[in-house]
């Protein structure tokens, strides 16, 4: 179990889809919560100095699914299902190389940012963009 930055537990739902005080977050998940809660949300375009790349940020026609590329490479995805005028976000993943970057809350915030476009309000079953959201208020229009 880990504990965000303004101490509310997180978790991943049981096997019936309901938190219960007894899931558990991966290290992966739990590392992700901590670098998108960490402190102010900067803007990544780059994952480093070293390249001249830049990061791209892609919604899946057809799959609910966004998608952040380096090149021709998923770094980043952001799996979502929709439901009357709302998306619930399922999961976040950053491949491991990508992490403590910056990569994960910048992508989050581009997402967000492009469901608010659509009006469209959000639930966050994913526990790194709950935190996220906790951590960074200017996207608490989006809840409810």
């Amino acid at each position: 179990m880990s504990t965000a930055a303004d101490g509310f537990r997180l978790e991943y739902p049981d096997g019936a889809g309901y938190p219960d005080g007894a899931g558990f977050l991966d290290e992966g998940t739990a590392d992700l919560i901590d670098e998108v809660t960490a402190g102010a949300l900067r803007d990544v375009d780059t994952p480093s100095a070293e390249t001249e790349q830049e990061i791209a940020v892609h919604r899946l026609d057809g799959r609910p699914v966004y998608s952040a590329t380096l090149g021709d490479r998923e770094i980043a995805s952001i799996r979502f299902r929709q439901e009357a005028g709302r998306v619930i976000v399922v999961a976040t993943t950053v491949d491991p190389e990508f992490r403590g970057r910056g990569i994960a809350g910048a992508f989050i915030a581009d997402v967000l940012d492009d469901f608010r476009s659509r009006g469209l309000k959000v639930t966050a079953e994913c526990p790194v963009v709950s935190a996220f959201m906790a951590s960074n208020r200017q996207f608490s229009d989006l809840e409810g």
